[in-house]
């Protein structure tokens, strides 16, 4: 028996695909519906959906979106079809444009318009689907008189109107106007039509306003209410951006030029950074109007800096900033409000040089503190705005003192399991010139590795001692934190040296399973055994032995049986894109129903009790021409069984199996023979085809693979042809009248 013979078997150690489930997609509108053609419209503007997970997260990009038309006419300019896909861009979106017809006459007498229904949904059809309608304007058949679009307002802000409001209240009574069409036969309402509120300046400077969201704005699109079956159309508007004066636009239906001609540009949503923000769609009708916007009442107050609204300071001095942001009541930063800053204690040694101050237009004001030379304790600062609960500011002073000692206490070289806490605060002292220093302030910096700290600044107590707590992230590995001053320069920093590890694997007696046939409970000594788990769920890579056979170069999951270390011999994925972590069952272990294994990655201990028995066959397979999976066999000749190859009556084969027991002479874990020598299995080996037994010529170990046993064998003279014969190998331990049977595989017989 030589090495080629066992070339076959790489199969066995081969990685497989990995087998995903899809997920709930949902699909909404973000612009393009309700467009109109015919009139002073031309052409239709792009069709633009949003693609979310089930958590509500943005798709990936590359995600396809499937699109169809129905109902009157039309295709799509990428296909020249009614049907295409396009695939999400980075923010999730998909984009396609779709032409319709330039001129058409009316199918029903009654109406001057046809509609068209497109319709676009995730490739993998599941979630719901997003669908537009779009509608042309119509002539009467035969008519001359070219159909027409015309509003009916009942409540529309434009000429000289201005509409009023505050930032983050709406305006009323809503919008509200008419769509009617006529081609000289017929007249009648036009529904599913948008309506769109288009703004002039840019939210950072001026005002903005939009049509509130609500129930329908994942159907209608963003910023777009669509007319009902009347023909109307109500928007309640919103107003954002900053107070002053401005211009904005009431659209309908889709202008007949790009947004972006006016002088100042068209914005199109309320915050503008919104990667689910609009393009610009343009409108077959526009009334421009005007708006006068006031800031609104302060809905909240809220401290950006220092972080937390602690921090610290020297006695003496006059620069510590205080940074507080006022939002009104819809949450958006409001400019021109009025703050009012007030030292609350001490009564004395603490100022502020500016006791009220004044809103940006990102929302926010500062003021600066001064401290007499003589001030030691704490300082609390309150910042308060109109129709608001204040926030308070902490500051711990203290005089200038000269550090001589900066030391560690405890908390170093811990260790911690992934997203929980470490058992021991970071602690430091700080000594001075005059003994243990309290009021200083110590920085705390994570430089390294994945952990979080309770705080970044910490200030030693009546001890001179200063401390946070630390909790590991989500990241295994070394991690740092650095402990500095920066009251003293030279004095130095500390380093705290952190571990993160993996936490314990969650795995049980019924993950671990024959490495030949996947059998639950079927191992044995020096044979190869797998633990299959959940693809991704351990947390290790996967990795293949430099030769066939040999323990990987290096990976992080330990196994040990009884004590004694269990090779690793492969980690891939198997044909049902599970995870498996292909071992060797030490050959020094005794059989036993509850031998203890404990099983380590990457430090992450879990401790099980598995049976062991004298012997576990298991037949290896390989996969045949016709996707079936069918054992190794070997001819005479050298050549590897197949369809276009079968095993023939009468002659001898050889069958890779592992879990046949110990062999005569022993062999130890991951060893082979001594060369030029074999290893007989002590048992009796019962190779079996059909509904009977096949004539063993012998069951050795590999002279190449350890823990892999080769089985020759007589194929019957009266033994069942076919490609799919029934096959198994069964072993009666040495010293037992009962034999262990591997799962039934099949081979090909001519």
């Amino acid at each position: 028996m030589n090495g080629s013979r066992f070339s076959s078997l790489a199969a066995v150690f081969a990685g497989l695909v990995f087998i995903t489930s899809a997920s709930a997609q949902n699909v909404s509108v973000v612009s393009g519906n309700g467009q109109v053609l015919g009139g002073n419209n031309f052409a239709l503007q792009p069709l633009v959906v949003q693609v979310t997970d089930a958590t509500g997260a943005p798709v990936a990009a590359g995600t396809l979106v499937n699109w169809q038309s129905s109902g009157f006419s039309g295709v799509f300019l990428l296909t020249g079809t009614n049907t295409a896909t396009s695939a999400t861009d980075s923010n999730g979106q998909a984009t396609i444009v779709f032409n319709l017809p330039f001129a058409t006459s009316a199918v029903d007498f009654t109406k001057p318009y046809v509609q068209t229904a497109v319709t676009a949904a995730v490739n993998n059809g599941t979630g719901n689907a997003a669908t537009f309608t779009l509608t042309q304007l119509a002539s009467a058949p035969n008519g001359s008189v070219a159909p027409q679009f015309f509003v009916n307002a009942i409540n529309v802000p434009y000429g000289n109107v201005t509409l009023t409001g505050a930032i983050g209240g709406t305006s009323s009574p809503p919008i509200q106007l008419q769509l009617q069409a006529t081609n000289g036969l017929a007249t009648a309402v036009l529904p599913n039509v948008a309506l769109v509120l288009l703004n002039y300046q840019d939210p950072a400077l001026g005002p903005l306003v939009a049509c509130a969201r609500d129930s329908n704005t994942a159907v209608a699109g963003q910023n777009t209410v669509l007319t009902d079956s009347t023909g109307t159309a109500t928007c309640t508007p919103i107003f954002g951006g900053q107070p002053g004066q401005g211009r904005f636009a009431v659209t309908v239906g889709g202008l007949g030029y790009p947004a972006t001609a006016s002088p100042a540009g068209f914005w199109a949503a309320l915050d503008p950074t919104d990667p689910n923000s609009p393009q610009i769609q343009t409108a077959l009708k526009y009334l421009p109007a005007n708006m006068s916007v006031t800031p609104g009442a302060p809905g909240s107050i809220k401290i950006i800096s220092p972080a937390g609204g602690t921090t610290s300071a020297t006695s003496g001095t006059s620069n510590t900033s205080l940074t507080v942001e006022v939002d009104n009541a819809s949450g958006q930063p409001l400019a021109g409000a009025t703050v009012a800053w007030s030292v609350v204690s001490p009564t004395t040694g603490a100022t502020v040089n500016a006791s009220s101050t004044t809103t940006g237009s990102n929302g926010q004001t500062s003021t600066t503190v001064s401290f007499a030379s003589t001030l030691n304790g704490t300082v609390r600062v309150t910042a308060t705005v109109s129709g608001a609960s204040p926030v308070t500011f902490t500051i711990s002073v203290a005089p200038p003192v000269t550090i001589i000692q900066f030391q560690k206490i405890s908390g170093d070289n811990q260790s911690a399991v992934v997203n929980s806490p470490f058992a021991q605060p970071l602690v430091v002292q700080v000594n001075s010139t005059t003994g243990v220093a309290p009021n200083v302030p110590v920085q705390f910096t994570v430089t390294g590795g994945s952990v979080s700290l309770s705080a970044t600044t910490a200030t030693t107590d009546s001890n001179g001692r200063a401390q946070v707590n630390v909790t590991a992230g989500s990241v295994t590995g070394a991690a740092n934190v650095q402990a500095s001053l920066t009251t003293n320069a030279g004095i130095g920093s500390l380093t705290f040296s952190l571990t993160v590890l993996p936490s314990a694997p969650n795995i049980t007696a019924g993950n671990f399973v024959n490495g030949a046939d996947q059998q639950r409970n079927s191992l044995s000594p020096c044979g190869i055994g797998a633990l299959v788990v959940s693809a991704g769920s351990l947390g290790v890579s996967n990795i293949s032995p430099t030769f066939p056979g040999g323990p990987v170069p290096s990976t992080n999951v330990q196994l040990t049986f009884a004590n004694v270390g269990a090779p690793i011999l492969d980690i891939g994925n198997n044909s049902s894109g599970q995870q498996q972590i292909l071992f060797q069952v030490p050959c020094e272990v005794a059989p036993g129903s509850a031998v203890p294994v404990t099983l380590s990655v990457g430090g992450g201990v879990t401790n099980i009790n598995l049976a062991v028995q004298a012997a576990s066959p298991g037949v290896y397979q390989t996969r045949m021409s016709d996707g079936a999976f069918r054992a190794v066999l070997v001819r005479p000749d050298g050549s590897s069984v197949s369809l276009a190859n079968p095993a023939r009556r009468g002659e001898i084969v050889i069958a890779y199996a592992t879990g046949l027991g110990l062999t005569a002479p022993s062999v130890g874990t991951g060893s082979v023979p001594a060369p030029g020598g074999t290893a007989t299995v002590q048992g009796t080996v019962v190779p079996g085809i059909g509904t009977g037994g096949a004539q063993l010529v012998s069951a050795q170990l590999s002279p190449d693979l350890p823990g892999i046993y080769a089985v020759a064998f007589q194929i019957p003279s009266d033994s069942p042809t076919g490609n799919d014969v029934p096959f198994s190998i069964g072993v009666v331990p040495p010293g037992s009248s009962t034999a262990l049977y591997s799962a039934l595989s099949k081979i090909p017989v001519q």
